[in-house]
């Protein structure tokens, strides 16, 4: 692997990164969908793999590159997660579905902390709303892919990275 090809590689999936997070943006703004608590942290997410991603074309192969696949690794895995759960909860019937909360900024002012920690990392009833399909998907689902493809692009830059150096010594 050579530090052009790298590169390139990197920024390509800075820029597919980049376009998930406008588009969380755009149906948030645009088309006023009210995130639930699960679509924050696969925004977090999204932007967490973002800021190790253009860090990472700056670190080049060497050991930094390899520390930000295995962070980058790590984050989309806890993607994988909030969308494979807000996928579950879409899943539920509708009278096992749990209950709707208020809005996260009503649940950081009036609710204890532990209530707000549970909402993010286990949804609630918003979360179980299915606002719509793209080609067959819904957007956790499309969510899930994403995650999924940077986890396996950063597996494979990870295994390039390693092989390059015990080749070099």
């Amino acid at each position: 692997m050579t530090t052009l090809n790298y590169r390139w590689q990197r920024l390509l999936l800075v820029f597919i990164t980049i376009a998930v997070l406008m588009a969380s943006f755009y149906f948030e703004y645009v088309k006023n969908l009210e995130p639930c608590p699960l679509c924050m942290m696969q925004r977090l997410c999204v932007m967490l793999l973002l800021m190790f991603g253009m860090m990472s074309l700056f670190c080049g192969i060497s050991k930094c590159g390899r520390v930000t696949s295995i962070l980058q690794m790590m984050i989309a895995l806890t993607g994988v997660f909030f969308a494979a759960r807000q996928l579950w909860l879409q899943s539920l019937p509708a009278d096992q579905t749990p209950a709707c909360l208020p809005g996260l900024d009503v649940l950081i002012n009036y609710f204890p902390w532990q209530e707000v920690f549970r909402a993010l990392f286990w949804g609630s009833g918003e979360c179980a709303e299915i606002t719509g399909y793209w080609l067959g998907l819904s957007m956790p689902g499309w969510a899930a892919l994403y995650f999924g493809f940077m986890f396996l692009a950063n597996a494979y830059d990870y295994y390039r990275l390693r092989q390059k150096v015990e080749t070099s010594q």
